[in-house]
């Protein structure tokens, strides 16, 4: 089996957030999709199938679960689909299907790197979150109710993951899981996971569940995070929005974003480390 080494939102290798993408060559169950996953130990693998009515089916994992979403994975994907299957073209319209979902990408070729954009379709506003759960929430991340940047809501927003987006005005840099179960923490407020921002530098951060590892940068909180930067008059519709991440696991990355007609756009950088065979 063929797969690639891609970094997503970075214009050059070893930085951004790094991906593997494999092209299966026959059926493979779940458990051994699971260990290629952890043998590779990148945040997400992806699957690629054959194409089926002009979309790419695409499974996507993480070394704990496969995911119905997520941001960076469909990027880089449509970067590798660009290159191996239409080499010859500057830009190409792509449609990468995740369960019944189709997601449109456009990529472009630029010199050695795709810049690839994403349309995460219209946000859904999931919940706003009480005042009295403030504290609960900043002292499972190891900070202070001074931490939050109060002029803001702590909500929850989707546009394919849910996760509570997380102002700040103060001490990102000390912000880490330190809650026993945070994943049931976040099922009380019908979120997935928590992507916490600085409402000033729009630096941003996110972990697995466990508080393990640090995703480097995630597209798929960065779309909700655009709807909520507009919502709540951050920023304004139609206006390019770059989001940081990546700073305190040394991978620095930058996120396009913005939002149009209700919808949600992220674009990144997508660059070619690797590629190889699996030998299974």
């Amino acid at each position: 089996m063929k797969y690639y080494h891609v970094d997503v939102f970075s214009s050059k290798p070893l930085s951004g957030n790094g991906l593997t993408v494999v092209f299966p060559d026959k059926e493979i169950d779940d458990l051994t999709l699971g260990y290629i996953t952890k043998e590779f130990k990148q945040f997400e693998t992806v699957f690629i199938y054959t194409k089926d009515n002009e979309a790419y089916p695409i499974r996507i994992f993480t070394i704990e679960e496969e995911l119905e979403f997520a941001g960076h994975p469909v990027l880089g994907t449509g970067a590798i689909i660009h290159k191996v299957f239409y080499p010859n073209d500057i830009r190409k319209k792509i449609i990468i299907k995740i369960k019944e979902r189709n997601i449109i990408v456009e990529s472009e070729k630029k010199e050695n790197v795709f810049s690839v954009t994403m349309n995460q379709g219209i946000p859904s506003y999931i919940n706003t979150i009480p005042i009295n759960h403030y504290i609960e929430i900043a002292e499972s991340l190891n900070l202070t109710l001074n931490d939050i940047d109060n002029r803001f809501p702590l909500e929850v927003v989707s546009t394919g993951l849910p996760y509570l987006l997380i102002p700040l005005n103060n001490n990102i840099e000390k912000c880490k899981i330190i809650h026993s179960n945070f994943e049931q923490l976040l099922n009380k407020f019908n979120a997935k996971f928590a992507y916490v921002f600085d409402t000033n530098s729009l630096e941003c951060r996110t972990w697995d569940n466990f508080g393990l590892v640090e995703d480097v940068a995630t597209g798929s909180a960065a779309g909700p995070l655009c709807a909520y930067l507009i919502k709540h008059k951050i920023k304004k519709e139609n206006e390019k929005i770059y989001i940081s991440q990546g700073k305190y696991v040394n991978r620095p990355s930058k996120i396009e974003c913005w939002m149009q007609s209700q919808e949600v756009y992220i674009k990144g950088f997508v660059s070619f480390f690797s590629q190889g065979e699996i030998y299974l």
